[in-house]
Protein backbone atom coordinates (compact mmCIF):
# COMPACT_ATOMS: atom_id res chain seq x y z
CA UNK A 1 0.00 0.00 0.00
CA UNK A 2 1.50 3.23 -1.08
CA UNK A 3 1.25 6.60 0.61
CA UNK A 4 -1.24 7.85 -2.02
CA UNK A 5 -3.51 4.85 -1.41
CA UNK A 6 -3.35 5.48 2.36
CA UNK A 7 -4.21 9.14 1.76
CA UNK A 8 -7.23 8.16 -0.37
CA UNK A 9 -8.46 5.77 2.34
CA UNK A 10 -8.12 8.48 5.02
CA UNK A 11 -10.01 11.01 2.87
CA UNK A 12 -12.81 8.50 2.19
CA UNK A 13 -13.08 7.49 5.87
CA UNK A 14 -12.99 11.15 6.93
CA UNK A 15 -15.77 11.98 4.42
CA UNK A 16 -17.98 9.09 5.53
CA UNK A 17 -17.50 10.02 9.19
CA UNK A 18 -18.33 13.65 8.39
CA UNK A 19 -21.58 12.60 6.69
CA UNK A 20 -22.50 10.37 9.65
CA UNK A 21 -21.70 13.19 12.08
CA UNK A 22 -23.77 15.66 10.04
CA UNK A 23 -26.75 13.29 10.06
CA UNK A 24 -26.41 12.71 13.82
CA UNK A 25 -26.22 16.45 14.52
CA UNK A 26 -29.23 17.12 12.28
CA UNK A 27 -31.28 14.47 14.10
CA UNK A 28 -30.17 15.86 17.47
CA UNK A 29 -31.08 19.42 16.40
CA UNK A 30 -34.56 18.35 15.30
CA UNK A 31 -35.04 16.40 18.53
CA UNK A 32 -33.97 19.42 20.58
CA UNK A 33 -36.29 21.69 18.56
CA UNK A 34 -39.30 19.43 19.15
CA UNK A 35 -38.44 19.13 22.86
CA UNK A 36 -38.18 22.91 23.28
CA UNK A 37 -41.43 23.41 21.38
CA UNK A 38 -43.23 20.89 23.59
CA UNK A 39 -41.74 22.38 26.74
CA UNK A 40 -42.80 25.85 25.64
CA UNK A 41 -46.35 24.64 25.07
CA UNK A 42 -46.48 22.98 28.50
CA UNK A 43 -45.04 26.08 30.20
CA UNK A 44 -47.65 28.26 28.47
CA UNK A 45 -50.44 25.96 29.66
CA UNK A 46 -49.04 26.02 33.21
CA UNK A 47 -48.99 29.81 33.18
CA UNK A 48 -52.48 30.12 31.71
CA UNK A 49 -54.02 27.56 34.07
CA UNK A 50 -53.93 29.73 37.23
CA UNK A 51 -54.28 33.01 35.35
CA UNK A 52 -57.58 32.28 33.56
CA UNK A 53 -59.69 31.74 36.72
CA UNK A 54 -58.09 34.79 38.33
CA UNK A 55 -58.90 36.94 35.30
CA UNK A 56 -62.47 35.64 35.34
CA UNK A 57 -62.82 36.57 39.03
CA UNK A 58 -61.35 40.01 38.37
CA UNK A 59 -63.86 40.56 35.55
CA UNK A 60 -66.71 39.56 37.86
CA UNK A 61 -65.43 41.93 40.55
CA UNK A 62 -65.22 44.79 38.04
CA UNK A 63 -68.78 44.09 36.89
CA UNK A 64 -69.97 44.09 40.54
CA UNK A 65 -68.21 47.40 41.18
CA UNK A 66 -69.68 48.87 37.99
CA UNK A 67 -73.16 47.78 39.02
CA UNK A 68 -72.68 49.20 42.52
CA UNK A 69 -71.48 52.56 41.24
CA UNK A 70 -74.39 52.77 38.80
CA UNK A 71 -76.83 51.95 41.61
CA UNK A 72 -75.31 54.56 43.93
CA UNK A 73 -75.24 57.09 41.11
CA UNK A 74 -78.90 56.47 40.24
CA UNK A 75 -80.18 56.44 43.82
CA UNK A 76 -78.03 59.02 45.59
CA UNK A 77 -76.01 61.25 43.30
CA UNK A 78 -78.56 62.08 40.59
CA UNK A 79 -81.31 63.12 43.02
CA UNK A 80 -78.81 65.21 45.00
CA UNK A 81 -77.63 66.96 41.84
CA UNK A 82 -81.22 67.64 40.81
CA UNK A 83 -82.03 69.06 44.27
CA UNK A 84 -78.98 71.34 44.22
CA UNK A 85 -79.82 72.48 40.68
CA UNK A 86 -83.41 73.26 41.63
CA UNK A 87 -82.27 75.13 44.76
CA UNK A 88 -79.78 77.23 42.79
CA UNK A 89 -82.36 77.89 40.09
CA UNK A 90 -84.91 79.05 42.63
CA UNK A 91 -82.30 81.30 44.29
CA UNK A 92 -81.33 82.84 40.95
CA UNK A 93 -84.95 83.27 39.99
CA UNK A 94 -85.73 85.04 43.27
CA UNK A 95 -82.59 87.15 42.96
CA UNK A 96 -83.46 88.25 39.44
CA UNK A 97 -87.05 89.03 40.38
CA UNK A 98 -86.12 90.99 43.51
CA UNK A 99 -83.06 92.57 41.96
CA UNK A 100 -80.80 91.36 44.76
CA UNK A 101 -77.50 89.89 43.76
CA UNK A 102 -74.85 88.37 45.93
CA UNK A 103 -71.64 90.30 45.91
CA UNK A 104 -68.63 88.21 45.13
Amino acid sequence: MSLADLRDVVVIVYGVMGIILMLALTIAAFGLWFAVRGLSRVAQELLNDPIKPTLHEVQQTVQNIRGTTEFISDTAVHPLVRAVAVTRGVKRGIASVTGLRRSK
